[in-house]
């Protein structure tokens, strides 16, 4: 029976109350002052804002670790902290222009305060619009900015009478279409407000323009900025006819833009992944599997976005079928971006372990391919930096024989095998040529490889505790040959037995 996509967030009361407990730590006193102070801030000599914000995150997990609760629970909130605070640069990042930030400048108090925060740990942009647009403190120009950003209509016109004429007249004066970096809706309200609505099709970049109606030209335009509040707005104001014709367009669209700024390396300043699932959530199942089919690795890479890592892996088993793997490059270069990203500090290895043991064995291969080919080696890089044990072991136990000696033998990976032995990581040089050398061939042919590859040191203190573990290995290998199908299922068939033990449970219920 084919699975069917729910777009319910699944995420556990107690994750919620996680998530919850790290968004009140940016909010005491003394965390909040830093992120939210005056523009002008003393910092020490030549500390950029990265540096300072840096400074802020090593507080707050501070707090983290002075909390009584038990150490799993601890590591779980350590692991929110960046996503909480990248959730704040990314708010803040999207509305620079509206709010008139510069790059370096900090977040004012007045509108830190005023940031929702829903049950999964996302700031609600709309609800936050609303109170800033109440916000009598805020310039008047701002708040009809933003109304006008998230289609408050019923703000706008008393927001629009509040305006100095000189603000008003810059309508007047601009050329058309509009370059980028402006509120593209400002001007729409304002053509809509005095009677001048032959001049919205002139208000978009040529490829937005839809002659024939100008809501589905705003409609596109908002779901390809990344705007939801705008989106849903121009969305009602569709007819169940133009409905029908527009969502499937619209959201491939939406896709091929995110592709393009993958292609050409751009950034992407706020993620579209809450645009994505409202237009899903329009869709039938039908044509969800038809925007799958038409851009697999646009779909999949969306739900990477916080916080919608709970549903990546239901994403992923639907897709996989479609998945072509001139898209694994995608796939892989993403999920790499993201680990590394300290911006967005999205490294939850749990994800990651589910994912790999669940992908098929062709992508396992091309991600080995990919690990040998780079300078660095990207994944496992900072899966030895982390010293993240359970991942190297999940992904290591997952590879068939020949693609873990392949990755294991080659000078990239002796390197970070290097660094292990100088900084004495003996129970991570353990595992992994523990679990790189399961039988008495791939030893001997590791041995060999690292041999040749030690000549200069062989003598040292260390290389020689390193032979002797790598010679103990071979003993154990040797003498216990465990089959290849029993090593790359092991994980899986745990996992398996969970799910069958839980569905026993819940047929005894009823």
């Amino acid at each position: 029976m084919e699975k069917q996509l729910n777009l319910v967030s699944k995420l556990s009361l107690n994750e919620m109350a996680l998530r919850r407990v790290i968004v009140n730590l940016w909010y005491e006193s003394d965390i909040s002052a830093a992120v939210g102070g005056p523009r002008k801030v003393e910092s020490p000599s030549g500390c950029t804002r990265s540096v300072l914000w840096e400074i802020v995150i090593n507080e707050v997990k501070e707090k983290v670790s002075k909390l009584m609760l038990p150490v799993s629970l601890k590591k779980r909130l350590m692991d929110l902290v960046r996503p909480i605070r990248s959730e704040i640069r990314i708010w803040v990042v999207y509305h620079k222009h509206i709010l008139n930030y510069l790059p370096d400048e900090d977040l004012d108090m007045r509108i830190f305060e005023q940031l929702c925060w829903t049950c999964t740990g996302a700031i609600d942009y709309r609800k936050t619009a609303e109170l800033l647009v109440r916000l009598e403190t805020l310039d008047i120009e701002k708040r009809y900015r933003l109304a006008c950003l998230y289609c408050l209509e019923d703000y706008i016109p008393v927001l629009w009478v509040e305006l100095p004429e000189k603000y008003k007249s810059r309508f007047d004066e601009e050329v058309y279409p509009l370059p980028e970096n402006v509120v593209h809706l400002e001007y729409y309200w304002a053509s809509v407000l005095k009677g001048e609505e032959f001049k919205l099709n002139d208000i978009l970049p040529r490829e937005f323009v839809n002659m024939s109606s100008t809501y589905q030209s705003f409609f596109k335009f908002s779901a390809c900025k990344g705007s939801k509040a705008a989106t849903e707005y121009f969305f009602r104001k569709l007819t169940d006819k133009e409905r029908d014709t527009v969502l499937f367009r619209t959201l491939c669209a939406a896709l091929e833009r995110d592709m393009r700024s993958y292609l050409l390396r751009g950034e992407q300043k706020k993620p579209r992944s809450d645009v994505l699932c409202y237009l899903l959530s329009l869709m039938t199942h039908e044509q969800r599997m038809k925007v799958f089919k038409k851009h697999p690795s646009s779909c999949l890479m969306c739900f990477l976005d916080w916080p919608w890592h709970d549903l990546f892996l239901d994403i992923a088993d639907l897709i996989w079928n479609f998945l072509p793997k001139s898209r694994y490059d995608h796939v892989l270069d993403t999920m790499r971006s993201n680990i590394l990203n300290l911006n967005l500090g999205y490294y939850f290895p749990d994800l990651f372990q589910k994912f790999f043991m669940r992908s098929p064995s062709d992508f396992r291969k091309y991600f080995v391919d990919r690990e040998c080919m780079h300078y660095q080696i990207p994944f496992f890089c900072k899966f030895i930096y982390v010293e993240d044990a359970e991942t190297i072991k999940i992904v290591l136990r997952n590879l068939d024989s020949c693609d873990k000696v392949r990755l294991l033998s080659g000078h990239k990976f002796f390197k970070l095998l290097s660094f292990l032995v100088e900084m004495e990581k003996w129970h991570l040089v353990e595992l992994c040529i523990g679990e790189a050398m399961r039988s008495k061939e791939d030893w001997e042919i590791l041995k060999k490889v690292y041999m040749e590859q030690t000549t200069w040191c062989r003598g040292d203190r260390k290389w020689k505790r390193f032979f002797e573990l790598l010679d103990g290995t071979g003993v154990s290998a040797s003498g216990t040959k465990c089959s290849e199908d029993e090593t790359l299922t092991k994980a899986k068939r745990i996992s398996s037995e969970e799910e069958a033990y839980d569905l026993t449970k819940k047929h005894k219920r009823h």
